[in-house]
């Protein structure tokens, strides 16, 4: 069995992508989690999201149940996939629920206390051994509707061939790493870069100033994953540049939503209002700020991002201030 947490456009979308029957290989059973039943209901009545993937129908194999439901113990032979937003998954993921499945975590984002998804899930009672880490440029929509996409799977310790096997589609290629943390770091880092990005490309400072606003944010990536006991080859990858580049220019990214609208002078509760869902790159920010200042690492485009979504500093004085400043080595 597979089975999704989360009945989110991703979550969402990995049921459409796997549940599809591959040639030769036996039915397998798909379970999508919803956060509640009434949630459930509705998506397994219409066998579509209508509300975070409209105009996509979920494959017949898919069976929606919600959190709310007693859930059947997964085995050691069974896969979980949690897509939920990083600040769910403690509330959502517990030993009860992975049972002894392996566990792969395609969240992206940090806690506000500076905790990658993995670390939560630890911390939920999931054993290290069975984790692996699906990161990369990856539209749900584009996922669902069959476009080819490519991600990273990565672990050190767990069982990443069968899991290969259970992810691997014709239009979904994956490639292998043996470092989850900066897989992670450059995964979650990547939200608030986007928005940076996007608030400078909406002001109009142009494609030279968003090309170079995003080269330096992939240092701060690299720095970043090294300092957490990563590599910074990671942020150089799909995991990082690779979504980054996607994120910062596609405006069905709600973090580079997000930064359109900060930078059209909307107050950050109003923008969240009108997006309309969790936009991940906000408790990213403020949790890569405090694990930079714990690490002692530099993190100046974060660091805007977080003056401009808690103290409310304009993305124009942003832009100002992070182009402004004094010249200094490219890598250091």
């Amino acid at each position: 069995m597979i089975r999704i947490l989360g009945a989110g456009a991703w979550g969402s979308a990995l049921a459409v992508l796997l549940g599809h029957p591959r040639d030769g290989a036996a039915p397998e059973t798909f379970e999508l989690i919803a956060h509640t039943a009434a949630e459930a209901s509705e998506i397994g009545t219409q066998h579509t999201n209508d509300r975070r993937l409209p105009g996509v129908t979920l494959p017949a194999s898919v069976r929606v149940r919600s959190v709310e439901e007693d859930l059947p113990p997964l085995g050691a032979r069974d896969l979980l996939i949690v897509a939920i937003p990083s600040d769910a998954i403690r509330g959502a993921l517990s030993p009860e629920v992975a049972g002894a499945a392996n566990v792969v975590m395609a969240s992206k984002g940090l806690s506000r206390g500076g905790q990658r998804v993995s670390e939560l899930a630890v911390a939920a009672g999931v054993s290290p051994a069975r984790l692996l880490t699906l990161s990369g440029p990856n539209l749900a929509r584009e996922i669902a509707t069959g476009k080819p996409a490519a991600a990273v799977l990565a672990t050190q310790e767990g069982r990443r061939d069968e899991v290969l096997a259970a992810l691997t589609r014709p239009t979904f290629r994956i490639y292998l790493s043996d470092d989850p943390i900066g897989v992670e770091v450059a995964g979650a880092l990547k939200n608030v870069l986007a928005i940076a990005v996007s608030g400078i490309r909406s002001l109009g400072y142009g494609e030279n100033a968003a090309a170079a606003l995003l080269s330096r944010g992939v240092a701060e990536m690299a720095r970043l994953a090294e300092a957490c006991g990563g590599r910074a080859e990671s942020a150089f990858g799909l995991a990082g540049v690779g979504d980054l580049a996607l994120t910062a220019s596609n405006t069905g990214s709600r973090n580079a939503r997000l930064g359109e609208l900060l930078a059209s002078g909307m107050p950050v509760g109003r923008a969240v209002e009108t997006i309309g869902a969790t936009v991940e790159g906000i408790p990213t920010a403020h949790g890569a700020l405090l694990l930079a200042a714990r690490l002692g690492v530099e993190l100046p485009i974060t660091a805007a991002v977080v003056a401009a979504l808690e103290h409310g500093v304009s993305i124009e004085r942003l832009a100002e201030g992070l182009l402004g400043r004094a010249p200094t080595e490219e890598w250091h």
